[in-house]
């Protein structure tokens, strides 16, 4: 590559990193924003749906582990091709037809009451909402500057975790005005009106300026920075170039540098970086899945009505949006490593604290502190995993970490905690729940680097 072409690069990346978050940008962060809401109501089905279902069609702890289970694993997959599909034909693309896919099998979930045909919507569902999952922070990761980044994602992420009060709210509401056999059906029906999102998709995202780079395009990465700008009356300035960042481009377009390809994720030097960060975002999908797809049968087991368990469950993700906030300012602050330490020591020690207290006072208390301390750290897992990759590689490692991460936690534990429930043993959830935590900390703690404050175009 020529050194005109590099420092064109260079200057383009630059000004797009000293750019605030305001006018144009907030634009495309909302539409980021907006998707999440739209796919929190379709994965926060499934809570209420095993709930009731397993009631109404007597489900045996296998196939309520299949319910519970069957869009995740279509999330798995949907996550490991969107990592090598938005890398080679871009984010905007793969977000379009992600959304597409959800909405329209979500809506056709409740056509018949068999659940192989249920299962086999929430799995072709999962395909499209696992596309869309790293989608919003490879964005994020690539738009926005290095200062800002942080704070950007966690409360982006805080928005799409309290949007899980959506259908928890509407599912308690359902099973209180409607018998049980209609009243799963209603959230489904629901979900699939958010297919107007694809216009908004459409008009108003762009594609990824550090993607276009990448494939050549700088006329077009150019036009969008000038385009953002313009909108916030900072001066197009074609000789600006932040020194850091062209030696990183500089490094990155040399001809040594072999080219990306997928199984550099496990060699060095991104072989422990794929280890820390995977283990990590698998133990915060344990806590997830647990609120998620169990809260309310566990809240009902302990003595909570149906709905009232339900609701609980989406105020848990309330819960879990304020942390996300917090969490975003503190890891700009003191960092990504010794935040993710703290609240997973925390979340740890709340899952054992659980196993300790009967009334239901106590659960309550102990489980806010553990909804906070357990939400907070997706703000960072999330984030983390696209910090440790450079541009070509990170949706694929972005992607692929997802996939291996939700099936060790969304698939493999909670197909295996629907045993522990029947069992009668819910100590051992948190038990469980506690240690992958020890585990992924003490990996983080041993391995794991800091990415506070690095420009997305100087990791590497």
């Amino acid at each position: 590559m020529n050194s005109q072409l590099i420092q064109q690069e260079a200057n383009c990346l630059s000004r797009f990193d000293r750019l605030p978050v305001k006018s144009e940008m907030l634009k495309i962060i909302a539409v980021l924003a907006a998707v999440s809401v739209v796919e929190a109501f379709d994965l926060g089905l499934i809570g209420q749906t095993v709930l009731i279902l397993k009631q109404i069609w007597n489900l045996g702890p296998a196939e309520t582990g299949l319910l519970a289970t069957c869009s995740t694993i279509g999330v798995v997959i949907g996550t490991f091709a969107c990592g090598f599909l938005s890398d080679r034909f871009g984010r905007k693309r793969v977000l379009f037809w992600a959304v597409f896919i959800f909405t329209i099998f979500t809506f056709v979930g409740p056509l018949f009451d068999n659940l192989y045909w249920v299962v086999a919507m929430r799995f072709l569902s999962g395909l499209g909402s696992g596309a869309v999952f790293p989608i919003p922070y490879l964005y994020i990761s690539e738009l926005v500057g290095a200062k800002q980044r942080g704070v950007t994602f966690a409360y982006c992420n805080s928005i799409l975790v309290l949007s899980y009060v959506l259908p928890s709210s509407f599912g308690a509401w359902a099973m209180a005005n409607f018998p049980l056999e209609i009243a799963w059906k209603l959230p489904f029906l629901i979900g699939g009106l958010p297919i107007v999102m694809l216009y908004f998709i459409h008009k108003y995202m762009p594609e990824s300026p550090r993607w276009l780079l990448r494939h050549n395009r700088q006329s077009e990465a150019i036009a969008l920075v000038e385009r953002l700008e313009s909108s916030m009356s900072i001066p197009h300035d074609p000789d600006y170039v932040d020194p850091s960042i062209l030696s990183a481009v500089k490094e990155s377009r040399s001809d040594s540098n072999p080219k990306a390809h997928w199984t550099m994720l496990f060699k060095p030097p991104y072989l422990s970086r794929t280890i820390v960060s995977y283990t990590m975002f698998s133990a915060a999908l344990v806590f997830w899945y647990v609120v998620m797809v169990y809260a309310p049968t566990i809240l009902t087991a302990k003595g909570f009505q149906m709905s009232s368990s339900v609701l609980m469950g989406g105020l848990m993700m309330a819960i879990g949006a304020i942390a996300g906030m917090v969490c975003g300012h503190l890891i700009e602050k003191y960092g990504r490593k010794p935040m993710y330490i703290l609240f997973a020591l925390l979340t740890a020690a709340a899952s054992i604290a659980l196993t300790l207290v009967e009334s239901l006072s106590s659960w309550l208390v102990i489980g806010t502190i553990l909804a906070f301390c357990g939400n907070a750290l997706f703000s960072i897992c999330k984030l983390y995993i696209a910090e440790q990759y450079p541009t070509e590689l990170r949706g694929t490692g972005a992607g692929l970490g997802e996939a291996t991460s939700r099936i060790c936690g969304g698939v493999l534990a909670t197909y295996f905690i629907a045993f522990l429930i029947a069992s009668g043993n819910q100590h051992a959830v948190f038990w469980f729940l506690a240690i992958c935590y020890f585990i992924s900390t003490a990996l983080l703690a041993i391995w794991g680097q800091e990415t506070m404050g690095k420009r997305a175009v100087e990791m590497k």
